[in-house]
């Protein structure tokens, strides 16, 4: 690299493997949209869904999404098509690999990154010379930890004297060919899912003497209000977002083991049909916690189909009963069997918690964030405090997934919670990241801390709603 920043480029003339340090043009696609489209189909939700289906327009929709949200303008059909031509020209250049040796590679500058997607095998360099012969290794250029390109490197160099890519000998150590040492450079690009802040931007102690904290302020809450022993939380977000699965998690904290009560999965279309209150208990024969969640119906973006919005004030002010089986296309009417005409305080909602995917918030679809702002304007006339729990933080960012105490280090986690934050209009301080247990057998240290904090957090929130009860009823005591 010489002074002014800029990679060097060698003299005139010179004919060798490393004459071009310059990055190829990708016409019309730049070095950078290419590594981040990479990135993007890389991921292994996107690639699961992607593989062996390249003409699945829902995803390629959400990757072309993606793709405007780092910056980057394509549709859904150029994704399709760009990814179509580079495991084409993958294939192709693996064939002629095995027939021809690793010369074949050095014709195409993303072999490495789609090796690591397609094929995860690490390519060999060998570097030969009159004085030593090295074979160095290396990585997969996409892998968990990074994205790197090694610009104008050939991966298969043969620097010897007297092979093919010889350099010009005037313009190389004055004539003398022996080559004693080689630098390579590497330029490395971090995408920002892989970005890590040096000090996490919110404070969180992980030990089990934390996790043990958490329980035990949880298990002592009492709410302010003495007609209310239990807060009542209600979750409420799209189809597969985790509703059913964050209860099941928090039941699992204190079971001490894996449950699965609530009905949770993977469909199209919520598998939850029922408005369900559930008590959580501090293990098999311990008593019901000071905490109601409340399961529901997943929003959907078409209309007339998945949870009602018109039944949100039925929810929140208390009227609905349990087990009330879900009707979208009639919300629930004031004859129907087991409304509640007048709710206590105690059977109305006092936190509403909306459950959202964090792997689908840059691509939430229109008519769900409008179904979300018309929820929260409902909240607000009611005073129900409103929290944004995010799910699925390891699926969205690898580095949370590698290990996740990164939450609050990962610049690609910050962004959603800020993009979350926009679209629904609440502050920063009202969004929390946590990990369902979806696929485990066994409880993680971690998982139950980001789980426990979101409950502390609710139960705060809920604290909110009882204070503005007492200041409404202590209002009403001095006018009387």
């Amino acid at each position: 690299m010489d002074q002014t920043g800029h990679l060097w480029k060698p003299a005139e003339g010179i004919d060798c493997a490393l004459k071009t340090m310059e990055v190829v043009s990708w016409i019309p696609w730049s070095n950078s949209e290419v590594q981040t489209f990479l990135c993007l189909v890389g991921q292994e939700r996107i690639h699961r869904d992607l593989d062996g289906a390249t003409r699945n327009e829902k995803t390629f929709r959400e990757v072309s999404q993606l793709m405007a949200a780092h910056g980057y303008q394509r549709t859904s059909r150029q994704c399709r098509d760009k990814l179509k031509k580079m495991k084409s020209d993958y294939r192709t250049i693996k064939e002629n690999r095995e027939r021809s040796g690793p010369n074949s590679l050095k014709h195409w500058k993303w072999f490495e990154q789609m090796d690591a997607i397609y094929g995860k095998r690490p390519v060999s360099i060998k570097m030969e010379s009159g004085l030593d012969s090295t074979t160095a290794v290396l990585d997969p250029m996409m892998d968990n930890k990074c994205f790197s390109s090694c610009v104008g490197f050939s991966t298969t160099s043969h620097l010897a004297n007297g092979s093919d890519n010889k350099p010009a000998a005037a313009a190389m150590n004055t004539n003398d060919l022996n080559l004693t040492q080689c630098e390579v450079y590497q330029v490395v690009v971090t995408p920002k899912e892989m970005t890590k802040i040096e000090n996490p931007w919110r404070t969180l102690i992980w030990n089990s003497e934390k996790r043990m904290e958490l329980m035990e302020s949880i298990k002592t809450y009492k709410p302010t209000v003495s007609s209310v022993s239990q807060a009542r939380v209600l979750l409420i977000g799209p189809v597969g977002a985790g509703k059913s699965s964050f209860f099941n998690s928090i039941n699992s904290v204190f079971r001490g083991h894996v449950t699965s009560q609530a009905i949770a999965g993977y469909s199209s279309s919520s598998l939850t049909t029922q408005f369900r209150t559930y008590s959580v208990k501090a293990g098999r024969e311990g008593k019901p916690l000071p905490i109601i969640l409340c399961d529901t119906m997943g929003l959907e973006d078409t209309k007339g189909a998945g949870l009602d919005v018109e039944d949100i004030s039925s929810i929140l002010e208390g009227h609905m009963p349990d087990r009330y089986q879900f009707n979208p296309s009639e919300p629930l009417h004031p004859d129907a069997s087991g409304y509640r005409k007048s709710p206590d305080l105690k059977e109305k909602i006092h936190c509403l918690s909306y459950i959202l995917d964090a792997t689908k918030v840059f691509v939430m679809p229109e008519k769900l964030a409008e179904k979300l702002k018309a929820i929260r304007q409902k909240a607000n006339l009611l005073g129900v405090p409103q929290l944004v729990v995010l799910t699925k933080v390891d699926e969205a960012c690898p580095l949370v997934k590698e290990n996740l105490t990164n939450i609050y280090r990962s610049v690609f986690i910050k962004e959603i919670m800020q993009e979350a934050s926009s679209k629904l209009g609440m502050p920063l301080s009202c969004i929390v990241p946590v990990r369902n247990y979806v696929e485990e057998l066994d409880l993680d240290l971690n998982t139950d801390i980001l789980l426990l904090s979101a409950v502390i957090q609710m139960l705060r929130f809920a604290d909110n709603y009882f204070d503005e009860i007492s200041d409404q009823l202590g209002n009403l005591r001095t006018k009387e």
